[in-house]
């Protein structure tokens, strides 16, 4: 009786320690807002326009979007005063954030973004299911990304 107590202990404790792949004990409660800083932050806000994004405000600091449905926020911010526009990134895999959409058409999305001056930087294709994700540069060359709406099943979108 004590070894099986033992055993279920040594089970329990084994099952309750922390790990790589363990949740924290604390929830995101909230979709992403992404933030691009601009030198011209009301120019940049043109190109976002012009994709469809809706503004919603604007002020000294920069100009503000909702996604459809305020599923998520855009921010084109003005940069700090004391520095200096950074080297254009042309690929998804340099330093720094690539900021992901999940669009219902995206052709159109592409075509929008070609014409509003935007860079095709690749298209990416999984090798493991059939998705695909298009990379643009926007005219200051910060990455976006534009995927099929649900892409990835894990993600549980309205």
């Amino acid at each position: 009786m004590v070894r099986r107590l033992l055993i279920l202990l040594l089970a329990l404790l084994a099952s309750t320690s922390p790990t790589v792949a363990q949740q924290p004990d604390f929830a995101f409660t909230s979709i992403p807002k992404v933030l691009v800083r601009s030198p011209d932050p009301v120019k940049l806000a043109e190109f976002y326009k012009a994709l469809g994004f809706v503004e919603v405000s604007r002020n000294e600091f920069g100009v503000n979007f909702y996604l459809q449905g305020n599923l998520g926020a855009l921010e084109v911010l003005k940069m700090d005063r004391n520095t200096r526009p950074s080297g254009p990134k042309t690929s998804r895999t340099e330093q720094g954030v690539v900021a992901i959409f999940e669009v219902t058409d995206q052709q159109a999305l592409i075509a929008r973004a070609k014409a509003a001056g935007a860079t095709l930087i690749e298209r990416w294709d999984a090798s493991d299911r059939p998705a695909t994700i298009y990379y643009i540069g926007d005219p200051e060359y910060n990455i976006l990304g534009f995927a099929a709406r649900h892409h990835d099943p894990r993600l549980k979108t309205p």
